[in-house]
Parts: C-alpha cells; sequence; structure tokens
C-alpha cells in the first residue's frame, strides 16, 4: 500500500537473548513489538538513505490487533489480500505485486507458512474460493474501520 503495510505474524514461544551490555549475561526477552521495531527501522533507513530523505517513512506509529479466532484469522488473511483492490489500486487483487496471496498458492520456495495457512482454509482450492466468495467486506467491516489510504 502506498502509506501502510500489513503483517500477519505468528508469535511462537518467547525466546530470549543476551544483554550485551552486562557482564552477567542477563536474559531478556525477545518480543515481535521489538523485533518488528527493528525492521521497520532498518527499512526507513534504507529508504531514507537510498532516496535521500531524513523524514518519517510512515505516517502513523505500528498498531496490532490479537488474532482471537479461526474466523478471525482467515478475513484477515482474506482482508490483507483484498485490500489494494478494495482502495482502487488495482481491479484485481491476485496482481498485487506486493501479497502474499501468489505465494501462498505458488509452488516455488518460500518463508511463508504456506501449508499451515492453505490447511486453515482446508486447502488450496477451498482458499481461492474463500477469497472469491468474499469479495463483500460487511464480514470483516471491524478490520477496516482505521484503514485508509
Amino acid at each position: 500500500m502506498p502509506n501502510h503495510v500489513h503483517f500477519l505474524v505468528q508469535v511462537k514461544e518467547e525466546q530470549y537473548l543476551f544483554k550485551p551490555s552486562e557482564m552477567n549475561q542477563e536474559l531478556l526477552p525477545v518480543t515481535v513489538q521489538r523485533q518488528l521495531s527493528h525492521l521497520l527501522n532498518a527499512f526507513t533507513k534504507a529508504m531514507n538513505a537510498r532516496y535521500g530523505r531524513g523524514d518519517s517513512l510512515f505516517q502513523k506509529r505500528f498498531r496490532r490487533k490479537e488474532v482471537t479466532s479461526e474466523a478471525y484469522f482467515t478475513r484477515l488473511v482474506f482482508y490483507i489480500h483484498f485490500n489494494p483492490q478494495h482502495h482502487g489500486l488495482i481491479p484485481d487483487f491476485k496482481e498485487w505485486p506486493y501479497s502474499s496471496y501468489p505465494s501462498l498458492l505458488s509452488k516455488s520456495k518460500t518463508n511463508l507458512e504456506r501449508n499451515e495457512v492453505l490447511s486453515w482454509f482446508g486447502g488450496a482450492h477451498h482458499f481461492k474460493t474463500f477469497h472469491q466468495d468474499l469479495a463483500d467486506f460487511s464480514s470483516i467491516h471491524p478490520l477496516i474501520e482505521e484503514d485508509e489510504v
């Protein structure tokens, strides 16, 4: 999206790392928020260096929502994929070049948890069908209340 990005991240068991400034090697939890902050900061620095910028890259601060049910998960996956079409950036969401949709249906190597995601939908065929049948945003309205382009 031109002014925001959506990530769907599965949080696994908390990991720990050593705090380098402490001689006693105190363990610190590695949190998702902290790791995403590092990712977005590095991305911002790289874009600013590449384009000779010095400003903030994102309009709003990072937000997160907990996925609390299977229904919410499946609708969120659709919402993320359909978002560029919803905002009129492209006529067919399947053609958005920055989407995970084609990667999830591909046989190519990926770092995505392809099999796990597709299994939530009952396989690739049901994944495609779900995306075709849910082109109505009414069932995912709570997900888009603050989403603007």
